[in-house]
């Protein structure tokens, strides 16, 4: 996909097929098979790191390349507080769902959900006051979806196979975009998830039609083009100008919207255009050759921190943005065919996981540059996703592993986790839901509810679809 929040979305559509909660291992596969068409004192806290690292060598092994063992500065400790245990639902769903997941942008949380008949709804809650935004909206029955996006302007509903709908036209793929403030219809827009590309502002999608060539700027609010470029960009080239930070997994699997106010689109005559998002005008073109590929071998293109890196079979080219001599594409030590290496250290360094039987997996850590391993480990457990924070790269499964950027084991956690903004950890185990101190190495039992698809989380309260509807507990002061 053409950025880190599309293959996030990529992976959260494949979750919706399983009534169990989804994993994000088995996205990657059908992500990669629609790309070939196309997170007490200091003695204390010390001595708990050393708990923690030789607790995490229970799922680790060895590592294969040696590495120094340089710990990276802890975040604070956070005050976990267990849920309010009489809490209900803020949004009830109208009967057994599917799949679910939340969006949270400071004090609101976005949430989608499909009942077991088919039925999209979608709903938003104000955190301050734990009470729905606006009453929850039903978009009719579909066969499918690929989740949500939502920035400022609008939440793109992403859904599929809406047959005697009356908001899709031929039972097409159709993006709806719904106003965040009111709940209400804005837009409705045919597209095809896998044959085009997307970059969501807080008020402008950026969307490439590949079959069409060309690629629209639309306006949030109304669904027009305020621009558009002719040009034809190759699959997987329409790139936000991202930062690492901007690209670390806190608060839940959706990426933010980018600040940065240009879009990258790699064209297929090898040049690369930089675009102002709201005019379209092109304020800087510079040359950026197509690393091939042979056959049906996949291609990847991400941009960070003013770098566009390909990956295309076993090469890789990092191309500099800003007209700097970029050095030749490399040979990458590790065999990625199939894999999509994503950045997850600063530098930036890209991450990959292969030879995933199930119940063990290797994380390769590259040096895109290079093409260089810089350490890899094995994981005795089936990895559903690498998220990246500043403290480190938190290897989700069951157990979830947190490993510092050095590949310094630090936490083992019993259940699949996410990064929160204090760059502690929620854990989402059989037994219930607990809060894990990563400085201290202490976990704090906080609640059982029946998670049911994706959460998120602000710096104080988690959003999660549960078996009966929307869930919000605050699990620190």
């Amino acid at each position: 996909m053409s950025t880190e929040l599309d293959r996030l979305y990529a992976r959260l559509a494949d979750r919706v097929d399983a009534v169990a909660p989804p994993e994000l291992s088995a996205v990657r596969a059908r992500a990669a098979q629609r790309r070939r068409r196309s997170f007490g004192g200091l003695l204390a806290a010390v001595a708990a790191v050393v708990v923690a690292v030789f607790g995490a060598q229970a799922v680790l092994a060895p590592a294969t390349t040696p590495v120094r063992p340089v710990l990276p500065a802890l975040p604070a400790v956070t005050e976990f507080v267990p849920f309010d245990g009489a809490a209900e639902p803020v949004i009830r769903f109208a009967g057994p769902v599917t799949f679910g997941m939340t969006t949270t942008v400071g004090d609101r949380a976005y949430a989608m959900w499909m009942a077991t008949d088919g039925t999209e709804w979608v709903g938003a809650v104000d955190l301050s006051t734990a009470k729905p935004l606006w009453p929850a909206r039903s978009l009719g029955k579909f066969g499918d979806t690929n989740g949500m996006e939502v920035s400022a302007g609008a939440i793109l509903l992403l859904t599929e196979q809406g047959f005697d709908n009356p908001l899709v036209k031929d039972g097409s793929d159709t993006i709806i975009a719904i106003d965040p403030a009111s709940g209400q219809l804005m837009w409705t827009l045919p597209y095809s998830f896998n044959d085009t590309d997307r970059v969501l502002y807080d008020d402008t999608l950026v969307i490439t039609w590949h079959q069409r060539g060309v690629t629209e700027a639309l306006d949030l609010r109304t669904g027009r083009a305020r621009w558009t470029a002719p040009e034809r960009v190759l699959p997987s080239g329409t790139h936000a100008m991202r930062t690492m930070s901007e690209l670390y997994a806190v608060g839940g699997f959706a990426g933010r919207t980018p600040a940065d106010r240009r879009v990258v689109l790699h064209l297929a005559t090898g040049r690369a255009q930089l675009r102002d998002v709201t005019t379209g005008r092109v304020e800087q073109e510079i040359s950026a050759p197509v690393v091939p590929v042979d056959g049906d071998r996949l291609r990847q293109e991400t941009v960070v921190d003013g770098v566009l890196y390909q990956f295309a079979g076993g090469r890789v080219r990092a191309q500099p943005l800003d007209g700097r001599p970029t050095v030749p594409d490399q040979a990458v030590d590790p065999e990625l065919d199939g894999v999509w290496p994503s950045p997850c250290i600063v530098g930036p360094l890209f991450c990959g996981v292969t030879g995933d039987t199930g119940e063990g997996a290797t994380l390769t850590v590259l040096d895109p540059r290079l093409g260089r391993t810089v350490w890899e480990r094995e994981v005795r457990s089936r990895v559903r996703g690498v998220l990246p924070a500043e403290a480190g790269l938190l290897v989700m499964g069951e157990p979830s592993v947190v490993i510092a950027p050095d590949g310094t084991p630090l936490a083992s956690l019993d259940g699949r986790a996410m990064w929160i903004e204090s760059g502690n950890l929620l854990v989402f185990g059989q037994a219930g839901v607990s809060g894990h101190q990563l400085s201290t190495g202490e976990t704090v039992d906080l609640g059982k509810p029946v998670v049911a698809g994706y959460c998120s989380a602000n710096a104080t309260v988690l959003t999660c679809p549960t078996r009966d509807g929307i869930g919000v507990y605050r699990y620190a002061r």
